[in-house]
């Protein structure tokens, strides 16, 4: 078969026989920070679980406490496919690319359940074409078995989705802290605001 059919985007590590040097390019060991970025993803999750109150206040109708569990999850769910199995298992695949799927296509939808200022839809629109470029240009650099630029890439879409996320997120946060106004502690305390 021909070598751009062997094998999954997220396996850059061909099997078997003599290879190519473009083959021999698409097989680089992982690196530390391809498999350490995976968890990015549960990063932002955990930040969004330590600041549920203030995101629910800003936007009471969107489904909060499941994305956040999505999120944490999710990290394990890309570093087993994505490091651990590295594209070699089927089930890993799946889980990863469905809950994936899922959490990429919650960031749009957003703008149906929240309204947000210049600096929340410029946070969210930047990053997540960021992270949709990267996307597709690690899938291309892994079909021109390009290994190593492969990496790179996928790594800037577990990054750029997440970083986006977490700025959001806190950017929200300090906003709704400001509508509160002066004087409102026990509010800062419960939106996760270290008093001194």
């Amino acid at each position: 078969g021909h070598p751009r059919c062997k094998g999954d985007e997220e396996d850059p590590q061909l099997s078997g026989g003599e290879k190519s040097s473009a083959e021999k390019d698409r097989g680089p060991v992982l690196t530390w920070w391809f498999r350490a970025c995976c968890f990015c993803y549960t990063a932002v999750g955990y930040d969004m679980a330590l600041r549920l109150t203030a995101v629910t206040c800003h936007c009471p109708a969107y489904p909060w406490p499941l994305e956040a569990y999505l999120l944490l999850l999710q990290g394990f769910l890309s570093f087993m496919h994505d490091a651990y199995f590295a594209g070699r298992s089927p089930a890993a695949k799946l889980a990863d690319r469905c809950c994936a799927s899922f959490l990429t296509m919650c960031q749009p939808l957003k703008f149906a359940f929240c309204s947000m200022d210049a600096v929340q839809l410029a946070l969210l629109l930047v990053f997540w074409t960021l992270g949709i470029l990267c996307f597709q240009a690690g899938g291309r650099a892994f079909a021109a078995g390009q290994g190593r630029r492969y990496q790179v890439f996928h790594t800037l879409w577990h990054i750029f989705l997440p970083l986006g996320g977490f700025m959001w997120i806190e950017y929200t946060r300090y906003s709704v802290l400001q509508s509160l106004g002066p004087g409102s502690q026990s509010h800062a305390s419960a939106l996760g605001t270290v008093q001194a």
